[in-house]
């Protein structure tokens, strides 16, 4: 996908997986037995795909953090490199340095580049010889999105309704200030996402794809109806939500009580899966009339038996707290 030309072997039967998505798009794929080694953050990333395949965690490790050694890659003499987030001398470098092929693909999102996640399944597929199981991810993607649109597409009282997320992880935690003008769960339950219009206010000039730093000015003078809580922020939303902050006295949504906890879908870059599954949890709280016959837990365990194998809810609730309303009463 960065227009390079790369011979690999017909049989691949063991890969490396490197920089943010990589792996995750692997074991998406059903081809985690493939991995021979992985990067050193990886040992302890509490994130679906490590939560539905603990023995990754076990696996040697080609680099300290995020930065992976070709010798220690090299020594481990996979078939072939499989990379995200890098440009196409890079990929030749490391290349060059191993003696092993290195496929590079692009990440995409769930917005404007959503055919790129498309794209670099498909190309993942064909290359791993999981071509269906590519197929099947991506009609299933669509599916659960025409779905969602489905079910608030008509006009209704709730479109009204203002409502913001905060805490997304960028970088590390952040607090009641940190948002996604383009998050892609209210778009596809034609939410009024009151952060959707940015310009100059946010910190990204590609707002879409990054984070932006609001300052509480705004935000106080936004005063949305409800916020969702990504539950990666909890410590630094514990206190810009407590009697001590501002915003405790000046939000309705605080003083009314309509906060809900969403799960972290922004570690290592983007988590598909969870991603849809905040979009349903999301769509249930605006819209239950809509959403009745669906149980967030069922679903939850649905999407995520569908994208990495297992059904992890009970994993990611014992760590994150899980789908909630949250009382301020209990900060």
């Amino acid at each position: 996908m960065s227009g390079r030309i790369v011979q690999i072997p017909t049989e691949i039967k063991s890969i490396i997986a490197l920089k943010p998505g990589a792996l995750r798009f692997v074991t998406y794929l059903d081809a985690a037995d493939k991995v021979i080694g992985i990067e050193g953050h990886e040992k302890r990333r509490q994130v679906p795909y490590l939560m539905a395949h603990p023995e990754l965690r076990e696996l040697p490790i080609i680099g300290a953090g995020n930065i992976a050694e070709p010798e220690l890659i090299t020594a481990l003499d996979p078939d072939l490199i499989i990379c995200t987030y890098t440009t196409a001398g890079e990929a030749d470098d490391l290349q060059n340095k191993t003696g092993v092929p290195v496929f590079t693909i692009k990440y995409g999102d769930f917005n404007e580049n959503i055919d790129t996640v498309f794209s670099a399944l498909s190309l993942m597929g064909k290359v791993l010889k999981k071509e269906e199981r590519a197929d099947s991810l991506i009609t299933y993607i669509k599916f659960l999105i025409s779905d969602l649109n489905e079910r608030t597409r008509e006009p209704s009282e709730n479109n009204d309704i203002s409502i913001y997320i905060c805490g997304i992880a960028y970088k590390g935690s952040h607090g009641l200030n940190s948002t996604e003008p383009h998050y892609a769960p209210f778009t596809f339950v034609n939410a009024n996402n009151i952060a959707s219009y940015l310009g100059e206010v946010t910190s990204s000039p590609r707002a879409w794809l990054e984070n932006a730093f609001i300052d509480k000015e705004q935000i106080i003078k936004w005063n949305p109806d409800k916020i969702f809580l990504d539950a990666s922020g909890k410590t630094l939303l514990n206190k810009d939500l407590s009697n001590e902050s501002p915003f405790y006295f000046t939000l309705d949504a605080i003083k009314n009580r309509e906060l809900y906890v969403v799960m972290p879908h922004n570690w290592y870059t983007i988590n598909y899966a969870t991603v849809l599954c905040n979009a349903y949890f999301v769509g249930k709280v605006l819209n239950e009339e809509n959403f009745s016959d669906i149980t967030i837990e069922e679903k939850v365990d649905e999407i995520y038996t569908f994208f990495v194998g297992k059904p992890v809810y009970n994993k990611m609730k014992e760590k994150y707290g899980g789908y909630r309303k949250l009382d301020t009463n209990s900060l």
